[in-house]
């Protein structure tokens, strides 16, 4: 009976032992994969911003660069209204007064829309980036309208 006594509590002692030993070492697997969880999510978050900042940077040069389009157009589209005014000026001073009120009228509606185009650009330098697509195509309809007014 003692042998069997003997028996049990040795391989009991064993068993506590081995038990012990494997669960510090899964400890210590456990605190090796947290650890390098860790530093992978440090090198994922590092790599977002700087994809981001990238990405930002881009935008922005996007949007330099499609202002600087937008102004080239309005300006264009300012110089033909110039030119249609000093026609409409030339042809009233040969019209006869029927003729130079309908000149007149027509003088009228360029310089507006003239002015409209420069309020326009006005307003791109207070514009946003995130409103920027928006008030690009609202202000490219605005040259369209012009451009096709100038054909008539």
């Amino acid at each position: 009976m003692k042998k069997i006594t003997y028996l049990v509590a040795s391989m009991l002692t064993v068993g506590l032992l081995t038990f012990t030993s494997c669960s510090d070492k899964t400890k210590d697997s456990a605190n090796e994969t947290v650890e390098e969880a860790k530093n992978d999510m440090d090198e994922n978050v590092d790599e977002a911003k700087l994809d981001m900042k990238e990405a930002g940077n881009e935008f922005q040069a996007k949007v330099r660069e499609d202002k600087n389009a937008l102004k080239a157009e309005v300006d264009e589209a300012v110089d033909k209204i110039d030119k249609k005014i000093e026609e409409a000026d030339a042809k009233m001073e040969k019209a006869t007064d029927k003729e130079k009120a309908k000149w007149q009228e027509r003088k009228r509606e360029l310089n507006e829309e003239k002015e409209e185009l420069k309020a326009s650009w006005d307003d791109t330098q207070d514009e946003t980036a995130e409103k920027w697509d928006a008030f690009k195509a609202k202000t490219k309809s605005k040259i369209e309208r012009v451009k096709a007014d100038l054909k008539d």
